[in-house]
């Protein structure tokens, strides 16, 4: 194996870790917070948006309006979301986190503040650089291929076999947009970009 093929193989087994680490740490802090992972991802949507209206918080999580209701029941009822109208319109009702999960995700939290410092002090600007622009590409990429899996999703395959066929048409699907997905990879630098709020 050339030692360009090793380096390849080491980056994407690190990424790999990277992501099983992150999983592990997030499904961690929501049997923290006693609440399950679909909860917690609509719970940290509300948070890193600030406030969102239900729709808004559907259409973020790919869930339905029926299923998100049940999810602001019950985060609210935990105490880790509220209800607000808006101050404008009266009609219009915003969800918000409440200073209690703010002050656990703070108290959490706070050691990768305080690591902060020295994290970056280990590399130069440009590596810098380099981190946030492909972090931004890995982001877009996983919104991407989630969509495209929602898509692609028969709730009628049962069995390995049908899964196998969802996945053929998914991988054609993806081959078929590969042109538009590559344009926009390159287009993205490393500033901050929320893939999440793409377009808003």
């Amino acid at each position: 194996m050339s030692r360009e093929n090793a380096l390849a193989l080491r980056f994407k087994e690190a990424i790999r870790a990277n992501q099983a680490a992150t999983d592990l740490f997030d499904e961690t802090f929501c049997h923290f917070l006693g609440i399950n992972r679909t909860d917690g991802r609509c719970l940290d949507i509300v948070d890193r948006f600030g406030k969102v209206s239900a729709g808004q918080l559907a259409i973020e999580s790919g869930l339905s309006t029926g299923a998100v209701t049940a999810v602001i029941d019950r985060l609210e009822a935990a105490g880790y979301l509220r209800r607000v109208r808006d101050a404008v319109d009266r009609r219009k009702v915003w969800v918000e986190t409440t200073e209690t999960v703010r002050e656990i995700t703070r108290q959490v939290f706070s050691y990768y503040m305080s690591m902060g410092g020295a994290i970056e002090a280990q590399f130069t600007p440009v590596e810098l650089d380099a981190i946030m622009r492909f972090l931004n590409i890995g982001s877009f990429l996983n919104i991407e291929l989630a969509a495209a899996l929602r898509e692609h999703f028969n709730p009628d395959a049962r069995t390995a076999e049908a899964r196998a066929e969802q996945a053929r048409l998914f991988a054609r699907a993806m081959a078929a947009s590969a042109p538009r997905l590559d344009a926009e990879v390159r287009a993205i630098d490393s500033g901050f970009c929320d893939p999440a709020k793409k377009g808003r």
